[in-house]
Protein backbone atom coordinates (compact mmCIF):
# COMPACT_ATOMS: atom_id res chain seq x y z
CA UNK A 1 0.00 0.00 0.00
CA UNK A 2 1.27 3.28 -0.90
CA UNK A 3 -1.42 5.90 0.86
CA UNK A 4 -1.38 6.30 4.30
CA UNK A 5 -4.12 8.70 6.08
CA UNK A 6 -4.03 10.47 9.54
CA UNK A 7 -7.11 12.60 11.04
CA UNK A 8 -6.90 15.95 12.05
CA UNK A 9 -8.11 17.16 15.35
CA UNK A 10 -9.53 19.33 17.90
CA UNK A 11 -9.04 19.87 21.77
CA UNK A 12 -11.99 21.08 23.24
CA UNK A 13 -11.14 20.98 27.56
CA UNK A 14 -7.74 21.44 28.93
CA UNK A 15 -6.08 23.47 26.21
CA UNK A 16 -2.79 24.53 28.48
CA UNK A 17 -4.07 22.13 31.72
CA UNK A 18 -3.33 18.52 29.82
CA UNK A 19 0.70 18.85 29.20
CA UNK A 20 0.48 19.56 33.30
CA UNK A 21 -1.42 16.38 33.73
CA UNK A 22 -5.31 17.09 33.49
CA UNK A 23 -7.82 15.09 31.04
CA UNK A 24 -8.51 16.57 28.15
CA UNK A 25 -11.37 16.14 25.66
CA UNK A 26 -10.23 15.59 22.10
CA UNK A 27 -12.19 14.94 18.81
CA UNK A 28 -10.32 13.48 15.50
CA UNK A 29 -12.24 15.11 12.83
CA UNK A 30 -13.41 14.18 8.95
CA UNK A 31 -10.83 15.71 7.72
CA UNK A 32 -7.17 15.16 7.58
CA UNK A 33 -3.88 14.36 5.50
CA UNK A 34 -2.72 12.02 3.11
CA UNK A 35 0.29 10.72 1.84
CA UNK A 36 1.42 8.79 -0.91
CA UNK A 37 4.48 7.36 -1.91
CA UNK A 38 5.78 7.55 -5.84
CA UNK A 39 7.88 5.38 -6.91
CA UNK A 40 11.34 7.28 -8.36
CA UNK A 41 14.25 6.21 -10.51
CA UNK A 42 16.27 8.63 -8.57
CA UNK A 43 18.14 7.23 -5.91
CA UNK A 44 20.71 10.78 -5.58
CA UNK A 45 17.38 12.91 -4.79
CA UNK A 46 14.65 12.88 -2.37
CA UNK A 47 11.16 15.00 -3.68
CA UNK A 48 8.55 16.04 -1.16
CA UNK A 49 5.54 18.19 -2.37
CA UNK A 50 2.36 19.01 -0.07
CA UNK A 51 -0.56 19.92 -1.61
CA UNK A 52 -3.70 21.46 -0.40
CA UNK A 53 -6.75 21.92 -3.21
CA UNK A 54 -4.18 20.51 -5.55
CA UNK A 55 -2.13 23.82 -5.20
CA UNK A 56 1.63 23.27 -3.65
CA UNK A 57 2.17 24.86 -0.15
CA UNK A 58 5.28 23.42 0.71
CA UNK A 59 7.90 21.29 -1.24
CA UNK A 60 11.87 20.50 -0.68
CA UNK A 61 14.30 18.36 -2.15
CA UNK A 62 16.92 16.29 -0.02
CA UNK A 63 19.91 14.24 -0.41
CA UNK A 64 18.58 11.00 0.85
CA UNK A 65 21.82 9.50 2.62
CA UNK A 66 22.51 12.64 4.65
CA UNK A 67 18.94 14.16 4.64
CA UNK A 68 20.40 17.55 3.55
CA UNK A 69 17.94 19.83 2.61
CA UNK A 70 18.86 21.06 -0.72
CA UNK A 71 16.04 23.24 -2.02
CA UNK A 72 13.09 24.57 -0.16
CA UNK A 73 9.90 26.99 -0.32
CA UNK A 74 10.49 27.39 3.41
CA UNK A 75 13.50 26.48 5.21
CA UNK A 76 11.71 26.50 8.85
CA UNK A 77 8.96 23.52 7.65
CA UNK A 78 12.18 22.08 5.48
CA UNK A 79 14.17 22.08 9.10
CA UNK A 80 11.01 20.36 10.83
CA UNK A 81 10.82 17.81 8.44
CA UNK A 82 14.14 16.69 8.30
CA UNK A 83 13.71 16.57 12.38
CA UNK A 84 11.10 14.13 11.95
CA UNK A 85 12.93 11.59 9.02
CA UNK A 86 15.96 11.52 11.44
CA UNK A 87 13.67 10.29 14.42
CA UNK A 88 12.35 7.86 11.97
CA UNK A 89 15.41 6.76 11.15
CA UNK A 90 16.87 6.86 14.78
CA UNK A 91 13.23 5.11 15.81
CA UNK A 92 13.45 2.47 12.76
CA UNK A 93 17.54 2.61 11.15
CA UNK A 94 16.22 0.34 8.24
CA UNK A 95 13.74 3.25 7.66
CA UNK A 96 16.31 5.21 5.45
CA UNK A 97 16.96 3.14 2.64
CA UNK A 98 13.02 3.56 1.73
CA UNK A 99 13.59 6.73 1.06
CA UNK A 100 16.25 6.23 -1.90
CA UNK A 101 13.04 4.79 -3.70
CA UNK A 102 10.42 6.80 -3.35
CA UNK A 103 8.92 10.51 -3.78
CA UNK A 104 6.33 11.71 -1.27
CA UNK A 105 3.34 13.95 -2.01
CA UNK A 106 0.85 14.87 0.81
CA UNK A 107 -2.53 16.69 0.32
CA UNK A 108 -4.27 18.67 3.16
CA UNK A 109 -8.45 18.71 2.80
CA UNK A 110 -7.97 21.55 5.05
CA UNK A 111 -6.23 24.96 5.22
CA UNK A 112 -3.12 24.73 6.95
CA UNK A 113 -3.82 28.01 8.26
CA UNK A 114 -6.46 26.29 10.75
CA UNK A 115 -4.75 24.41 13.24
CA UNK A 116 -6.45 21.31 12.57
CA UNK A 117 -3.26 19.57 12.73
CA UNK A 118 -0.95 19.51 9.61
CA UNK A 119 1.60 18.89 11.66
CA UNK A 120 0.57 16.14 14.11
CA UNK A 121 -1.41 14.10 10.85
CA UNK A 122 2.65 14.60 9.35
CA UNK A 123 4.00 12.77 12.19
CA UNK A 124 1.61 10.11 12.41
CA UNK A 125 1.77 9.33 8.56
CA UNK A 126 5.12 9.47 8.91
CA UNK A 127 5.06 6.86 11.74
CA UNK A 128 2.71 4.13 9.83
CA UNK A 129 4.70 4.26 6.95
CA UNK A 130 8.21 3.58 9.04
CA UNK A 131 6.04 1.51 11.25
CA UNK A 132 7.24 3.20 14.43
CA UNK A 133 5.56 4.27 17.43
CA UNK A 134 3.28 7.44 16.64
CA UNK A 135 3.71 9.27 19.79
CA UNK A 136 7.25 7.76 20.33
CA UNK A 137 8.15 9.66 17.46
CA UNK A 138 6.27 12.86 18.66
CA UNK A 139 7.83 13.11 21.63
CA UNK A 140 11.51 12.69 20.25
CA UNK A 141 10.11 15.74 17.69
CA UNK A 142 7.74 18.31 19.27
CA UNK A 143 6.60 19.68 22.68
CA UNK A 144 3.04 19.16 23.53
CA UNK A 145 0.96 16.90 25.30
CA UNK A 146 0.76 15.05 22.36
CA UNK A 147 -2.83 14.42 22.24
CA UNK A 148 -3.05 15.89 18.20
CA UNK A 149 -1.08 12.96 17.52
CA UNK A 150 -3.31 10.22 19.51
CA UNK A 151 -6.39 11.89 17.74
CA UNK A 152 -4.55 11.46 14.21
CA UNK A 153 -4.89 7.59 14.56
CA UNK A 154 -7.91 7.82 16.44
CA UNK A 155 -11.67 6.67 14.92
CA UNK A 156 -13.75 8.74 17.21
CA UNK A 157 -13.35 11.01 20.39
CA UNK A 158 -10.41 10.04 23.05
CA UNK A 159 -9.94 11.21 26.43
CA UNK A 160 -6.17 11.95 26.64
CA UNK A 161 -4.17 11.92 29.91
CA UNK A 162 -0.36 12.35 30.92
CA UNK A 163 -0.04 10.15 33.44
CA UNK A 164 3.45 9.75 35.24
CA UNK A 165 5.47 10.89 32.21
CA UNK A 166 3.72 8.86 29.71
CA UNK A 167 0.70 9.25 27.28
CA UNK A 168 -2.40 7.79 28.07
CA UNK A 169 -5.83 7.64 25.91
CA UNK A 170 -9.23 5.89 25.79
CA UNK A 171 -11.98 5.91 23.01
CA UNK A 172 -15.17 7.07 24.57
CA UNK A 173 -18.40 7.04 23.08
CA UNK A 174 -19.55 11.26 22.78
CA UNK A 175 -21.51 12.77 20.63
CA UNK A 176 -24.08 15.49 22.67
CA UNK A 177 -28.24 15.72 21.80
CA UNK A 178 -27.30 19.21 21.22
CA UNK A 179 -24.55 18.72 18.58
CA UNK A 180 -26.80 20.62 15.89
CA UNK A 181 -26.18 23.66 18.18
CA UNK A 182 -22.86 23.54 18.14
CA UNK A 183 -20.02 25.29 15.83
CA UNK A 184 -16.58 25.53 15.45
CA UNK A 185 -15.35 29.11 14.20
CA UNK A 186 -11.85 30.16 13.23
CA UNK A 187 -10.68 33.38 14.67
CA UNK A 188 -8.38 34.19 11.43
CA UNK A 189 -4.77 33.76 13.29
CA UNK A 190 -3.21 30.65 13.36
CA UNK A 191 -1.01 30.18 16.16
CA UNK A 192 2.73 28.31 15.92
CA UNK A 193 2.03 25.62 18.47
CA UNK A 194 6.08 25.38 19.56
CA UNK A 195 6.65 28.51 19.71
CA UNK A 196 3.42 29.88 21.40
CA UNK A 197 4.28 26.77 24.16
CA UNK A 198 7.67 27.92 24.89
CA UNK A 199 6.01 31.70 25.64
CA UNK A 200 3.32 30.58 27.50
CA UNK A 201 3.95 27.22 29.42
CA UNK A 202 6.41 28.29 32.02
CA UNK A 203 4.38 31.26 32.90
CA UNK A 204 1.53 28.35 33.98
CA UNK A 205 1.99 28.03 37.73
CA UNK A 206 -0.48 24.91 38.49
CA UNK A 207 -0.78 22.27 41.71
CA UNK A 208 -3.06 19.21 42.01
CA UNK A 209 -6.26 20.96 42.60
CA UNK A 210 -5.88 23.39 39.09
CA UNK A 211 -5.36 19.56 37.61
CA UNK A 212 -7.98 18.23 39.25
CA UNK A 213 -10.60 20.68 38.69
CA UNK A 214 -9.93 20.64 35.05
CA UNK A 215 -10.55 17.00 35.02
CA UNK A 216 -13.49 17.71 36.18
CA UNK A 217 -14.57 20.10 33.97
CA UNK A 218 -13.82 17.15 31.50
CA UNK A 219 -15.70 14.49 32.49
CA UNK A 220 -18.78 16.93 33.28
CA UNK A 221 -18.27 18.13 29.62
CA UNK A 222 -18.73 14.56 28.66
CA UNK A 223 -21.48 13.74 30.49
CA UNK A 224 -23.38 16.75 30.38
CA UNK A 225 -26.73 15.94 28.17
CA UNK A 226 -28.56 19.47 28.33
CA UNK A 227 -27.19 22.70 26.53
CA UNK A 228 -27.12 25.01 29.24
CA UNK A 229 -25.56 23.27 32.16
CA UNK A 230 -22.82 22.23 28.95
CA UNK A 231 -23.30 26.31 28.35
CA UNK A 232 -21.98 27.11 32.11
CA UNK A 233 -19.87 24.44 32.06
CA UNK A 234 -17.83 26.36 29.18
CA UNK A 235 -17.64 29.56 30.87
CA UNK A 236 -16.27 27.83 34.04
CA UNK A 237 -13.75 26.51 32.15
CA UNK A 238 -13.11 29.87 30.35
CA UNK A 239 -13.00 31.54 33.61
CA UNK A 240 -10.39 29.24 35.33
CA UNK A 241 -8.19 28.83 32.66
CA UNK A 242 -8.31 32.77 31.93
CA UNK A 243 -6.78 33.11 35.44
CA UNK A 244 -4.41 30.77 35.24
CA UNK A 245 -3.30 32.18 32.19
CA UNK A 246 -3.84 36.31 32.62
CA UNK A 247 -5.32 36.05 29.74
CA UNK A 248 -8.84 37.96 28.94
CA UNK A 249 -11.90 35.35 27.81
CA UNK A 250 -12.69 35.86 23.81
CA UNK A 251 -16.47 36.52 25.43
CA UNK A 252 -15.62 39.41 27.30
CA UNK A 253 -13.26 40.90 23.82
CA UNK A 254 -13.59 39.82 20.30
CA UNK A 255 -17.41 37.74 20.79
CA UNK A 256 -18.70 39.95 24.03
CA UNK A 257 -22.41 40.21 22.38
CA UNK A 258 -22.70 36.80 20.84
CA UNK A 259 -25.70 35.11 21.53
CA UNK A 260 -24.62 32.18 22.84
CA UNK A 261 -21.46 30.84 25.03
CA UNK A 262 -18.15 30.42 23.61
CA UNK A 263 -14.93 29.24 24.45
CA UNK A 264 -11.58 28.92 23.21
CA UNK A 265 -9.99 26.00 21.72
CA UNK A 266 -6.04 25.52 21.57
CA UNK A 267 -3.79 28.16 21.70
CA UNK A 268 -5.75 31.06 23.01
CA UNK A 269 -5.95 33.87 20.64
CA UNK A 270 -5.75 32.84 16.76
CA UNK A 271 -7.27 29.04 16.45
CA UNK A 272 -10.69 27.93 16.60
CA UNK A 273 -13.74 28.76 19.31
CA UNK A 274 -16.37 26.40 19.93
CA UNK A 275 -19.89 28.14 19.97
CA UNK A 276 -23.39 26.98 21.25
CA UNK A 277 -26.25 28.94 20.63
CA UNK A 278 -30.29 28.71 20.25
CA UNK A 279 -30.85 31.63 17.84
CA UNK A 280 -31.46 30.66 14.11
CA UNK A 281 -28.03 29.46 12.48
CA UNK A 282 -28.93 32.52 9.95
CA UNK A 283 -28.61 35.10 12.76
CA UNK A 284 -25.49 33.25 14.42
CA UNK A 285 -24.03 33.21 11.18
CA UNK A 286 -24.18 36.95 10.76
CA UNK A 287 -23.59 37.98 14.07
CA UNK A 288 -19.82 36.32 12.93
CA UNK A 289 -19.64 37.32 9.27
CA UNK A 290 -20.25 41.23 10.71
CA UNK A 291 -17.02 40.15 12.53
CA UNK A 292 -14.50 38.61 10.08
CA UNK A 293 -15.02 35.35 11.17
CA UNK A 294 -15.55 33.65 7.97
CA UNK A 295 -14.72 29.96 8.20
CA UNK A 296 -17.65 28.01 10.48
CA UNK A 297 -18.34 24.73 11.33
CA UNK A 298 -21.29 22.60 12.27
CA UNK A 299 -20.08 20.40 14.87
CA UNK A 300 -21.90 17.08 12.90
CA UNK A 301 -20.08 18.25 9.56
CA UNK A 302 -16.69 18.15 11.43
CA UNK A 303 -16.48 15.49 14.27
CA UNK A 304 -15.29 12.06 13.69
CA UNK A 305 -17.85 10.20 15.85
CA UNK A 306 -20.19 6.87 15.02
CA UNK A 307 -22.96 9.48 14.01
CA UNK A 308 -21.51 12.06 11.99
CA UNK A 309 -18.62 9.70 10.25
CA UNK A 310 -20.61 8.95 7.27
CA UNK A 311 -21.36 12.64 6.60
CA UNK A 312 -19.22 15.25 4.40
CA UNK A 313 -17.54 18.49 6.35
CA UNK A 314 -19.36 21.68 4.98
CA UNK A 315 -18.12 25.28 6.00
CA UNK A 316 -20.08 28.36 5.85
Amino acid sequence: MNDFYAHGKLLLTAEYMVIHGSSALALPLRVGQSLKRIRSDRRDVFTWMALYEDRPWFSAVFDPLHLKVLESSDPEKASKLTRILEACIELMPSFQKELFTWDVETSLEFSPSWGFGSSSTLTALLAEWAEVNPLDLHFLTAPGSGYDVACAIADGPIVYKIRDGSPHYRHIPFHPPFSDRIYFAWLGSKQQTEKHLKQVIDKIQVGYEEIHRFSRLTEEMISATDLGIFGKLMEEHEEELAGILGMERIAATRLRSLPGHVKSLGAWGGDFVMIISQVDEEELFAYLHERDILVIFRYDDLVLDNISRNKSPETQ
